[in-house]
């Protein structure tokens, strides 16, 4: 009888040591939402290789738009971070012709381009924005004007003051935009 209390005592024992610390943390990219289409408000990218979703908290923490003015069209989709130090991404198409799923090119803020912007505000302040240089991509996987649902996928390099690389890798979002 001891030796089956002495045996059931170290199998509570040895049972009682494990605990879930011992599972491998996430990826930064395991992090990020998954690409989906269907308007579930989701935002992510990888910022040098950091995580970057859009916060809890706070007045236009994630936003898309799509209007018709003076006869093009414009295209916004903006995310921002934290409280304090917080950083946003920006993808906007200035006075484009009409556009659907496809991959387009983000290149300057001119009439007619997609471009996109990274900003940080708080201890450092930054806007950089891609150029013909450090272009970037944007790939729209669903555009549905009826149900007012963008999705799709992006990447793009800027230059930080000093002439630095900042890369955002991975980028996804879906978004019900507004008119």
């Amino acid at each position: 009888m001891k030796s089956y209390l002495k045996f059931f005592f170290f199998v509570i024992l040895t049972l009682a040591s494990c605990n879930k610390d011992d599972e491998k943390p996430l990826t930064p990219l395991e992090q990020l939402p998954p690409a989906t289409q269907n308007g579930k408000m989701t935002f992510g990218c990888l910022i040098d290789g950091e995580v970057f979703l859009p916060g809890i908290t706070g007045r236009n923490r994630l936003n898309a738009f799509y209007q018709f003015v003076r006869g093009a069209y414009t295209l916004g989709i903006s995310s921002t971070s934290g409280e304090n130090n917080s950083a946003s991404i920006g993808i906007f198409a200035i006075d484009v012709d009409d556009f659907g799923p496809g991959t387009y090119n983000l290149v300057n803020e001119e009439s007619g381009n997609f471009y996109a912007l990274y900003l940080l505000q708080g201890g450092l302040q930054l806007e950089t924005k891609t150029t013909e240089k450090n272009p970037g991509t944007l790939t729209i996987t669903k555009f549905d004007k009826v149900k007012g649902i963008i999705s799709g996928t992006f990447e793009f390099t800027v230059l930080d003051n000093d002439d630095n690389e900042i890369r955002i890798t991975d980028g996804r979002f879906d978004l019900k935009y507004t008119n």
